[in-house]
């Protein structure tokens, strides 16, 4: 399937007039297979069909004598001859001879070529892909599978949350660890290859691309295609997060800052980091951390934190209230009164999160 012409953009400059993107070349590649595989097969039974007919006519004997006459004598297996052998039928099966068998090896060779070369196995893994991507709703696209994009793309999928990964070079798609999950052949900065990710159904996109530059203008494009999109985006340089924050991202993320800190806290604080590291890895303890929202119907809301008791009542410890318009309060007082609408940062066992959601929800939790 080809894309028309592409005029002048005034967000995109740079694209030239009647230039194909990325995507529409890929698409176009992709067609490539099935269309190659109609024609063969077309051609055989075009083929087949006119010494069938002819046969029919010259040797005048039924139809399917006619097409077995033809099959043997195409593929020369040539049992037996069959009907009135004349010289018009001799004439024939020379001219058929000559200009079929050239045919049907070329149809067969094509055949063969779709089936070794791979182009047949590709096109039917990208149209499985572009099923998967179709179904897709509230994943994160992560654009860039670098050392930043790879562990991000890690995590979403130790996680278990659905993710699509944008890379420009085919050659970096090849890792084991994450074989089974979408890769997207493109440019994240092409709208088109965002629109094939999904980005108006995402519920995230993280930019790691190559350089800060086009980690800014993946931002930029993806806020202008979905201005509600969360956008978390790389900044290696120190300065780029302000053009990040101007072009919209609603999280920056600098890995060597991050990184720095963490190897002086090690020496600081090293208890508090592993406390840290337990809270956010679900793995080693049954311990976890959850936002959840309170409902109107909750029997929490107008209440304090004092009369509802929830560290008794749920064995959930709420470190944290989210309020619409006014942030996070960290570590409430027990006079805190509870609001529809809010959002407990809630940690504890899994057991306990969930009597604490059921009665956010306004059902009756757990003993």
């Amino acid at each position: 399937m080809f894309s028309p012409p592409l005029k002048q953009d005034r967000h995109h400059p740079g694209k030239e007039p009647g230039r194909r993107d990325e995507g529409s070349k890929n698409t176009s590649s992709i067609q490539h297979p099935i269309s190659r595989l109609w024609r063969t097969i077309c051609l055989l039974a075009m083929v087949v069909l006119i010494g069938a007919l002819g046969y029919h006519h010259l040797a005048r004997i039924g139809y399917l004598d006619s097409f077995y006459m033809a099959i043997t004598t195409l593929f020369t297996v040539g049992f037996r001859e069959m009907g009135d052998v004349n010289s018009a039928t001799k004439l024939f099966t020379i001219f058929y001879l000559i200009t079929g068998l050239g045919i049907a090896t070329y149809a067969i060779s094509s055949l063969t070529a779709l089936i070794v070369e791979g182009d047949l196995k590709g096109y039917l893994k990208e149209r499985r892909m572009e099923k998967r991507l179709e179904a897709l709703r509230d994943h994160i696209i992560v654009c860039g599978l670098g050392k930043v994009g790879f562990q991000a793309a890690w995590e979403f999928k130790q996680a278990g949350i659905p993710f699509v990964i944008v890379e420009k070079l085919p050659s970096k798609s090849g890792n084991l660890r994450l074989e089974g999950d979408i890769i997207l052949i493109g440019d994240a900065l092409d709208e088109l290859v965002l629109t094939k990710a999904g980005i108006h159904q995402a519920r995230g996109l993280i930019a790691a691309v190559g350089s800060d530059a086009d980690n800014v203008l993946v931002t930029l494009t993806a806020k202008q295609m979905a201005p509600d999109l969360v956008v978390v985006a790389r900044a290696a340089r120190l300065g780029t997060e302000k053009k990040l924050k101007a072009a919209g991202a609603d999280h920056i993320v600098s890995p060597y800052e991050i990184g720095g800190r963490r190897m002086a806290q090690l020496l600081l604080t090293p208890d508090l980091l592993n406390y840290v590291d337990v809270m956010v890895d679900k793995k080693p303890v049954e311990l976890a951390i959850e936002h959840i929202l309170v409902n109107p119907g909750s029997r929490i809301v107008g209440a304090s934190m004092r009369e509802i008791r929830l560290r008794d009542v749920t064995g959930a410890l709420v470190a944290g209230i989210i309020r619409p318009g006014e942030g996070l309060r960290f570590n409430p007082r027990g006079s805190e009164v509870f609001e529809a609408g809010d959002v407990l940062l809630a940690m504890g066992t899994h057991q306990a999160l969930e009597n604490l959601e059921r009665l956010a929800r306004g059902d009756s939790p757990e003993s």
